[in-house]
């Protein structure tokens, strides 16, 4: 059975896509290792908790999620098709633009402190590195 979900991928907009049900094919499509997040009480959103570092996409509340997901709908623990409803409200939620310039943001933040730690570790590893040095001489 095919159901109707939301395809969100970085730097793009959001797509209605079909796919089959089964969470083989999620994992296939998506990712091995993947997590959800309850949306409301018939939507949730499903990631991949292994994307790269890199694939900033959208900005959910206050973190940011990584890589490609999907929207998918929720009823008695089973994965079905979103609503026209649901469509609208959350292609409008995430839609490209209200999220490029937060994103873009967050991304220039995150990897300056990224780089900041790589000089400290860089740094304490001369440092250790000459001690020991200095200590076998």
């Amino acid at each position: 059975m095919k159901i109707k979900v939301l395809l969100v991928i970085p730097n793009q907009e959001v797509q209605i896509v079909k796919i089959p049900a089964n969470l083989k094919f999620i994992k296939s499509f998506i990712g091995e290792n993947l997590y959800r997040v309850k949306l409301n009480e018939d939507t949730i959103l499903i990631a991949n908790n292994d994307a790269q570092i890199d694939e900033f996409n959208r900005i959910l509340g206050k973190k940011i999620v990584l890589g490609t997901f999907l929207i998918v709908g929720i009823k008695n623990k089973h994965r079905v098709s979103l609503k026209k409803r649901q469509i609208r409200k959350f292609t409008n939620m995430f839609a490209l633009k209200k999220h490029q310039k937060k994103i873009g943001r967050y991304k220039n933040q995150y990897l300056e402190e990224f780089y900041c730690k790589q000089r400290e570790i860089k740094q304490k590893n001369a440092e250790e590195y000459s001690r020991e040095f200095l200590n076998a001489a």
